[in-house]
């Protein structure tokens, strides 16, 4: 006879709440087949089968409360006897986890179709069963496919939309725009930095055909170079700071976005980054960019000042740790020698992996960017 203990795992903390069983008692199981979830302060933890045999005994229902260590129930076969039941340790306050004789009528989890054991939080089957919800039509986000509150909720805002709406299916583009976005958001802890610039030479300074983007590109270039940590990637417990200066530019097109590459942004004239963007973004529209003209960025940049957005916050584009968000120009009072007079401004927002980049470096790094834009003679405005 094997005991279903409740682990100790990593920083757990010292109790837990069962939360549900996968198997009743009398069941058949398999070694490494789960059997029960325990949630503590911190995570849940999957509880698995040491061994395979008749899961012969729960002793602690859902709900039930205790420490690292306790005995949740038995596995053994048929002929085995139970070893004897000692009173399951609780923690002051919580529900008393009792043992259940095996003549106990517990309910059964609710079956999926196909036979198989629907899997959901206490929490969630009693939203699904208040909202008139299905658990058999939600597919389960938790681990191991689990539903969670979650799962119901958007189940019951679905279940409100229009009857007539319009179903339009997601393209492959908008379903790895979706992914990538979502793993970045998640995984990379994002801060955020806002400055204006001053836009005066930006918006009257510009050669025929050189557009503010242009400006930035090389700006940022020029940038990327004096601070390679901005430029870094994460991998595992090392930094890959690429040696080359290659700059990603976020690009509209039909149905989605892409982002073309500019190549050794910080050894490019103005005039060159120009002729680059052109050709690259409009092989990009026409769904001509080759993998190699859209990958290999250390950086990019998203610009919606042509929409008239004053400023925003951008997700990273992974494996990059940084992007810069650029706004409209405004034309607005500014103080200029003591004396109010009119200017023009551009708000700079830059979104950085705080597990590469510090605060400190990101701001040398965008003051240095504004200080280019505003300069010009760097970048060949002057």
């Amino acid at each position: 006879m094997k005991a279903v203990v409740f682990p100790k795992s990593g920083l757990i903390t010292e109790q837990g709440t069962l939360l549900q069983w996968t198997a009743s008692e009398g069941d058949r199981v398999e070694e490494g087949q789960l059997l029960c979830e325990v949630e503590t302060e911190k995570t849940t933890i999957e509880v698995t089968a040491p061994v395979s045999g008749l899961l012969r005994k729960i002793l602690v229902e859902e709900g039930g409360k205790g420490p690292v260590g306790m005995t949740l129930g038995w596995i053994g076969e048929a002929d085995e006897e139970i070893p004897e039941v000692k009173e399951v340790p609780t923690l002051p306050g919580a529900p008393v986890a009792k043992p259940t004789p095996a003549t106990d009528a517990r309910p059964r989890p609710q079956r999926a179709a196909g036979g198989g054991r629907l899997r959901a939080s206490p929490a969630a089957r009693k939203l699904a069963a208040d909202s008139g919800i299905d658990l058999a039509e939600i597919t389960g986000s938790g681990p191991g496919g689990a539903i969670t509150t979650g799962d119901v909720e958007r189940a019951i805002e679905a279940a409100v939309v229009d009857v007539d709406a319009e179903r339009v299916p997601m393209s492959s583009m908008r379903r790895a725009i979706a992914n990538q976005t979502q793993e970045s958001f998640q995984q990379a802890p994002h801060f955020y930095l806002t400055l204006e610039a001053d836009a005066e030479l930006l918006s009257e300074g510009r050669p025929e055909g050189v557009s503010i983007t242009h400006c930035l590109i090389r700006a940022a270039g020029l940038s990327l170079r004096e601070f390679p940590q901005m430029r870094a990637q994460l991998q595992g417990q090392e930094f890959l700071i690429p040696h080359a200066v290659h700059v990603g530019l976020i690009t509209a097109v039909e149905g989605g976005l892409v982002v073309p590459v500019i190549r050794d942004a910080d050894q490019l004239s103005l005039a060159e980054i120009a002729d680059k963007v052109r050709a690259l973004v409009e092989n990009a529209r026409a769904g001509k960019l080759s993998a190699g003209d859209a990958s290999g960025a250390a950086f990019s940049i998203t610009n919606l000042g042509m929409y008239d957005v004053e400023t925003f916050h951008a997700i990273i584009h992974t494996p990059e740790s940084a992007i810069l968000a650029v706004g409209t120009v405004m034309e607005k009072p500014v103080v200029k020698d003591g004396s109010v007079v009119p200017g023009k401004r551009m708000a700079l927002t830059l979104s950085c992996d705080h597990r590469v980049v510090d605060g400190v470096i990101a701001a040398q790094f965008l003051g240095r960017l504004k200080g280019l834009l505003e300069d010009g003679s760097e970048l060949g405005l002057k």
